[in-house]
């Protein structure tokens, strides 16, 4: 064991400590390549290489992230023995190495026997826990980061694939709508037939944008009787312009009179020229609400993270509860929304960016739980000076024996890889800078989060509105 006098660890430890470590440890080789313990296996042992270097990982999100390592002179195993958890990194040997190794036991009934090197390895370890939180909750931000930016995406997809199909509507439609309106203006129709015709244009041009979609049986019933008077007339793609027509809200007592106010031959030419006419204004109207969908999503997101704000204002919580849901649109599947707000709830001082990242922490675990179907009750209320914010679900519940260790870090029940363990406690922290409180009821069917947040933070006298 003389190679441990060399380690500035042990600097200045007196010889009757030194003496004791070395009668109750053992060394033990380590090849390149093999794990000395596993991330969520058992943790029975604390070493300090002596010789080599190990590599300390952890899953975080699914993606291997490095830690650090442990060359010579470093301990590791002691986070775990002093919280009496499994281990929450993997260490392997880089190279081949060799370890000082301490069981369970003797690790605690080393701060008996030696208080100045017990002094020393508690405060590595305190450094070491806030170096772990760092990297982990910069991780938690990039995940939520990716999230947002998937669930965006997503919600995107929708309208810009819509904006597309218009735009090769429009295409076919417009040249046409060219064509249709010189066949048209070859009948010779009079002034006040094309009066009378433009009229006719405004008005179906009006029922398309604002009426209300049938019933399909009703459509159907509606698309066969017209397409099969139009066939009776003789006009050519009769039942392609049936649908257009139904939708339009017209009736086929209309187009009858229409046929006989202009009292001409070749009405096929005005049909088809009030048929492409919708085709083009649809298209057009559905690139009008894609684009105000996107418009939509992008000041959610703005709104969402606060951009070109200052970092404490005046904060709507229904606003962020409501931009938070939007985000989430894309994981809610079958899941229903209900609100109960304060419609007089007051605006609060906060860090709005900050407390939207609760309320996704909040509703995101609630999504989990539901497993896709269920109900997710969003309900604020006004206290004196606090506004009370409850985040409720209906699935499972949560466990009992997990409750006392809801907002401690690193703890995760969900599966290997899906989750950090810092979304509550990130929670809990946001909160308590805010001078709120958070309270978590649970049992089989119902799960409520109770956040409550004063008026105004204590200690900031200055803030932008």
């Amino acid at each position: 064991m003389n190679q441990i006098y060399n380690i500035p660890l042990f600097d200045g430890i007196p010889e009757a400590e030194l003496q004791w470590l070395f009668a109750h440890s053992v060394e033990q080789d380590l090849e390149t390549g093999t794990f000395f313990f596993r991330e969520h296996g058992p943790a029975e042992t604390f070493y300090i290489v002596l010789e080599g270097e190990l590599q300390i990982t952890r899953d975080i999100n699914g993606q291997m992230t490095v830690m650090g390592t442990t060359p010579r002179g470093i301990i590791g195993g002691e986070q775990s023995l002093l919280n009496n958890i499994n281990s929450a990194v993997s260490a392997r040997a880089i190279v081949p190495s060799r370890l000082m190794v301490l069981t369970k036991d003797h690790f605690r009934a080393m701060f008996g026997a030696c208080p100045i090197l017990s002094a020393r390895i508690l405060h590595i370890a305190g450094q070491r826990a806030f170096g772990y939180a760092t990297v982990v909750k910069q991780q938690e931000k990039m995940s939520a980061l990716g999230q947002l930016s998937a669930g965006l995406a997503h919600e995107l997809n929708n309208p810009a694939a819509a904006v597309r199909r218009a735009v090769m509507t429009l295409r076919d439609a417009i040249p046409a709508l060219q064509e249709q309106t010189i066949s048209l203006h070859d009948l010779g129709l009079s002034s006040n037939q094309i009066g009378d015709l433009r009229v006719f244009q405004k008005e179906i041009i009006n029922r398309a944008l604002t009426a209300q979609p049938l019933a399909p049986l009703e459509q159907s019933d509606r698309e066969d009787a017209i397409g099969t008077w139009l066939d009776e007339h003789g006009i050519d793609d009769a039942w392609e312009m049936a649908s257009a027509f139904v939708t339009a809200c017209l009736t086929q007592d209309e187009l009858e009179e229409l046929v006989q106010r202009l009292s001409i031959q070749g009405v096929t030419a005005v049909f088809a020229w009030l048929h492409s006419t919708l085709n083009t204004v649809s298209a057009l109207d559905e690139i009008e609400q894609c684009g105000r969908r996107i418009s939509d999503l992008v000041g959610a997101v703005k709104s969402y993270t606060y951009m070109d704000q200052a970092p404490i204002q005046e904060v709507n919580i229904h606003h962020g509860l409501d931009n938070t849901l939007k985000i989430l649109q894309h994981k809610l599947g079958q899941i229903t929304i209900l609100r109960e707000y304060d419609p007089n709830l007051p605006l609060i001082q906060a860090r709005g960016g900050e407390l939207n990242q609760v309320w996704t922490n909040m509703i995101d675990n609630a999504i989990d739980a539901l497993n896709g179907t269920g109900e997710i009750h969003l309900i604020t209320r006004g206290e004196n000076d606090f506004v009370m914010i409850e985040v409720a679900d209906n699935g499972p519940g949560i466990p009992q024996e997990v409750m006392p260790h809801l907002f401690e870090p690193f703890f995760t029940t969900k599966d290997v890889g899906l989750g950090t363990g810092l979304g509550l406690d990130i929670s809990y922290r946001i909160i308590q800078l805010h001078d709120g409180s958070i309270e978590v009821q649970s049992k089989p069917g119902q799960t409520r989060f109770i956040i409550r947040l004063p008026h105004r933070m204590q200690g900031e006298t200055e803030y932008t509105k």
